[in-house]
């Protein structure tokens, strides 16, 4: 039953989660300042996640302390605090511990070599002669010493013994210091991408191992492994069925040793196990980091996966995890999100990939990533950093009330769900290979069915064979998987089954049931073949319905789906293939369906068909209300409903026997319905002030060590991991910035990183200093970040010609991009760092040439786009006012559309008053409550991003890059002098009516 009120403010466990990055000297003041500023923005909770640059030591006392500190105050604020399990990642070793604890306990994996490629330590398993080439393989133990893992290494998750030595040090740490709050105030811990073979090469195949294994193997399958070796790696003899086997029995040994003892764990001291595994997203990933994905979530109270990059590509990897949390009744689906798109991501990519996600059944958002501090390597960290740094997080509550509200609708009531598609991994186990792309062809396979399902709106759940001869039942002619029925089965191409599913298969075309078997399409190459990795034949296969294609299989299981809805696009009279939608029955018998426009660039003028009777409403859940819809008609038994979905807009439709609603709304969440709109009168003149300080970016420099000039000129990014980071604790640096002046600012300060740690500070050769007065964030002390200091040098700069020196002794714990090391003393750690500096004041920019500019006086600066006209970094808000006059009448909605918006957000003000927030197209609302007869006071209000200024904007390709990481900043092969910088401004704007 949906309760309107629940609907707009959903609890704690709906609201996004973000993961906190512990990545710095972490002060109690900071942290529990964080905590409310999360808390005042609408999250409901966050992951205490150690991460690169971590000063304070990991699982010391200080650091279970703040733990304890940070949970009792989320417990005040009815706040989830989460736990992570490990240092960084991926998880299994405590900090590096578990290796150190016994040899025995570090990583084991198979190396198929040459004769010269074996190590002295590699243990020789076995040899062949293949193809005139002598083989060996071995077991090879990973070796102590590794920086990412702490000086230690990698574990065997494949022993139990490992597993419980993990827990032992972190879980049962956690729980001394803090049991009191679990299951309440913190209610699980975050595991991330644990794997059963960490160790890849690029020319030498590797495969899972632990001492174990052989027996567990022959125990199972009644055959030696090391007598098929050679079958594992080459296209020879019964290798589908050694393989089948091999990754059959690697995978039981996963689950059993890692992850039931860690969920188990869980489970009985009352929370939940959360998290991802490694490599969710493609079968070869799968087999080559944990198996099977889908089998482990299984055990998992809270199951989730990852998304990262600018992208909408994991569709299977979403779909595989939902399927199995809706079928076995899980609480709901984890997804850590939002990492790696880059810092101009806001609001609009966050909405265009949780609207994709809560289609495919995401109920839980897991933002990546909120940093505690920004210094240095960390603000390099996979970006965004999704956090108080940002200049539009003053405007993060209502868009995380959006959030929270479509990550309710996604798991209320139950999926419209008639279709099962059999996950094909077991084929993808026979037919693994290093040397060839069979693999990687059935993924192609798999990725375009399900995507061509999802497009044409056609609902489905995997079906993990594992999963399914645990769960399964034949019931009144369906497939019931747990909580679900289905109508058809729906066979991908693949090559394998198991026994037990072909059994279940014959049962159900038995009772009725129908299978369908999709050809492979693409390849011709791939056919039902094999059972349990053994070539036989299937005369089941002749009962199957066979699709050619996949435009015959839609059309086949178009006559299978029970409610099934339609989108059509206007201008071509098809399916609107962009727009997708999940469409979910309540206990009472109503439904809601959500829509969402997975189009970037494009809007779709559609018209819905929905069969039924009832009354359909629309829920705004941006500007929170239930509506009527100004063009619902019904023709035959179904509703229609007229709209244009624009890019990254989403549609929330509540179908009921009940009137919801008397008023009727024509714009909802980046829908217009009515699109017929008369134009009154705008202006593309404004009175313009910005609300912030201008910002200058100096990041070219002279580099000096011990006295000696190492780089003459050069940029700070050039210096970072080519000799800065590399040097011995403790020497001394020397670095000066320079920059010109036209006319001397009223006011100027300089923003330094660490700037209470350095020896000396000069401007023009006189000394200034940085005194820190707190230990937590403050705008008279800082700019933007808690570890960047501000400086008054008004009166200490000059026109023409001027520098800033620095200089202090080097103090750093990162050792390459993404990662760092222990720090011995953390008390007495006073850090220092090589980075661009910032001048922030009241002034212009001139521009040089691209890549220099001078200060000058301020002024107002053209609308359009003032990164081109003397403030190209400038970070924060801008004002623009106007006026204009109207005749109201009372038939008549007015309406304002901003036109050729290039800003993270905009907030409009009627007379005063604010009207509305945008931040994506149309760009435009409903002010009719707002405007006055006559005259009309307006002031729009524009946010920007981080971007133009911490980004890797000399990187040339930074607007195509999807996957923003560390390694971005320092890619010379793609360098350009030039700032890469997005443009900030406001075109015009319009006032229309409509008679709705």
């Amino acid at each position: 039953m949906l309760d309107l009120e629940k609907l707009k403010n959903p609890d704690n466990f709906y609201r996004c989660a973000p993961f906190w990055s512990w990545n710095d000297n972490l002060k109690e003041e900071e942290l529990l300042r964080q905590i409310t500023e999360m808390h005042q923005k609408g999250y409901g909770g966050f992951f205490m996640h150690s991460r690169v640059g971590l000063v304070t030591e990991y699982l010391s006392e200080e650091w279970l302390s703040l733990v304890k500190k940070c949970i009792e105050h989320a417990k005040k604020l009815n706040m989830l605090a989460w736990l992570y399990d490990e240092d960084k990642w991926p998880s299994g070793f405590a900090g590096g511990a578990v290796a150190l604890k016994n040899p025995s306990y570090r990583h084991k994996f198979l190396v198929l070599l040459k004769e010269d490629q074996v190590e002295q330590e590699d243990e020789v398993l076995f040899g062949f002669v293949h193809g005139g080439e002598k083989y060996i393989v071995a077991k090879r133990t990973m070796k102590l010493g590794d920086k990412w893992f702490n000086g230690s290494c990698y574990v065997d998750l494949l022993s139990k013994e490992v597993t419980q030595e993990f827990i032992n040090l972190t879980h049962e740490r956690y729980k001394k210091y803090c049991q009191e709050y679990f299951g309440d105030a913190m209610p699980g811990i975050f595991t991330d991408e644990p794997t059963y073979l960490r160790a890849h090469y690029k020319d030498i195949p590797t495969l899972p191992w632990t001492e174990k294994l052989p027996e567990r193997f022959l125990q199972k399958k009644g055959y030696d492994i090391k007598e098929h070796f050679e079958e594992l790696f080459f296209n020879v003899g019964n290798y589908h069925k050694v393989r089948f086997d091999f990754f059959d029995v690697a995978l039981e040994m996963f689950i059993e040793n890692f992850t039931i003892p860690y969920a188990k764990w869980c489970e009985e001291n009352g929370i939940m196990m959360t998290g991802h595994y490694m490599a969710e997203d493609t079968m070869r990933g799968q087999i080559e980091w944990i198996g099977a994905a889908m089998p482990h979530y299984e055990y998992m109270q809270l199951p989730g996966v990852d998304k990262l990059a600018r992208h909408l590509e994991q569709t299977v990897t979403m779909k595989q995890v939902s399927s199995v949390a809706e079928q076995l009744g899980k609480k709901g689906v984890l997804c850590e999100t939002f990492g790696t798109t880059g810092q101009h991501v806001s609001f609009l990519h966050r909405k265009w990939i949780s609207d994709w996600q809560a289609v495919l059944g995401i109920t839980y958002i897991n933002p990546h990533l909120s940093l505690y501090s920004m210094r240095g390597e960390r603000k390099r960290d996979y970006p965004p950093n999704l956090f108080y740094q940002q200049p539009w997080w003053e405007d993060e509550k209502f868009f995380a009330d959006y959030l929270a509200r479509i990550s309710y609708i996604a798991g209320l009531g139950k999926r419209d769900v008639d279709v099962l598609v059999l996950h094909p991994i077991s084929s993808a186990w026979a037919e693994y290979s290093k040397f060839d792309d069979s693999v990687d062809k059935l993924d192609i396979l798999l990725d375009k069915t399900v995507k061509e399902l999802i497009a044409n709106k056609i609902d489905f759940h995997f079906g993990d064979e594992i999963i399914l001869s645990k769960y399964v039942q034949v019931e009144n002619g369906k497939i019931k998987v747990g909580n679900y029925s289905y109508k058809v089965v729906v066979l991908p191409p693949l090559t394998n089954l198991r026994n037990t599913t072909l059994k279940l298969l014959q049962d159900f075309i038995n009772a009725g049931g129908k299978v369908v078997a999709l050809k492979d399409f693409m390849f011709s190459r791939f056919e039902l073949c094999m059972i349990d990795g053994r070539k036989c034949e299937i005369p089941l296969k002749e009962k199957f319905i066979s699709a050619a294609d996949l435009n015959e299989l839609v059309n086949i299981l178009k006559e299978e789906v029970s409610n099934y809805i339609e989108v059509i696009d206007k201008k071509t009279g098809q399916n609107a293939k962009k727009i997708i939608l999940q469409s979910r029955k309540l206990d009472d018998g109503n439904r809601i369906i959500f829509l969402a426009n997975t189009d970037l660039q494009r809007e779709a003028e559609i018209t819905i068909k929905i069969p039924t009777d009832k009354n359909v409403f629309v829920a705004d859940l941006i500007d929170f209300g239930v509506f009527k819809i100004p063009t619902l008609r019904r023709e035959n038994g179904y509703v229609l409903i007229d709209a244009t979905m624009y890019p990254a807009s989403s549609l929330c439709l509540l179908v009921s026997n009940k009137e919801l609603s008397q008023n009727t709304k024509n714009v909802a969440s980046g829908v217009v319905f009515d699109n017929n709109f008369e134009y009154k009168t705008g202006s593309c003149e404004f009175d313009i002030e910005l609300k912030n300080y201008n910002v200058l970016l100096l990041d070219r420099i002279k580099y000096e060590v011990d006295r000696k000039v190492v780089f003459e000129d050069c940029y700070c990014a050039q210096v970072w991991h080519n000799h800065f980071y590399n040097l011995p604790e403790g020497t001394p640096f020397k670095v000066t910035y320079y920059f010109e002046v036209e006319k001397v600012p009223s006011k100027l300060f300089v923003a330094i990183e660490c700037a209470e740690n350095l020896d000396r500070i000069l401007v023009n050769g006189q000394p200034v200093k940085f005194e820190r007065k707190s230990e937590s964030f403050s705008p008279d002390q800082n700019f933007l970040d808690v570890n960047i200091g501000k400086i008054d040098i008004t009166s200490f700069v000059k026109q023409g010609k001027n520098e800033i020196v620095i200089s202090g002794r080097k103090s750093n714990n990162i050792t390459a991009p993404g990662c760092h090391e222990r720090v011995k003393d953390p008390k007495n750690h006073r850090p220092t760092e090589v980075e661009a500096i910032y001048l922030v004041g009241s002034f212009s920019l001139i521009c040089v040439d691209e890549t220099r500019f001078i200060l000058t006086e301020p002024k107002k600066p053209c609308h359009f786009d003032i990164t081109k006209d003397g403030y190209p970094f400038y970070v924060g808000s801008m004002s623009l006012k106007s006026s204009f006059e109207i005749t109201k009448e009372s038939s008549k909605r007015v309406y304002i559309k901003l036109n050729n918006v290039s800003a993270s957000i905009a907030k409009v003000f009627v007379n005063g008053k604010k009207a509305t927030t945008l931040f994506s197209q149309p760009f435009l609302a409903d002010i009719t409550e707002y405007v006055i007869e006559g005259k009309n006071e307006l002031e729009i209000v524009l946010t920007n991003t981080l971007f133009n200024l911490i980004e890797a904007n000399h990187k040339a390709d930074v607007f195509d890059e999807l996957y923003r990481r560390p390694q971005s900043f320092i890619d010379f092969e793609n360098f350009t002098s030039r700032y890469m910088l997005l443009p900030f401004g406001l075109g015009s704007y319009s006032i229309l009516t409509s008679n709705v």
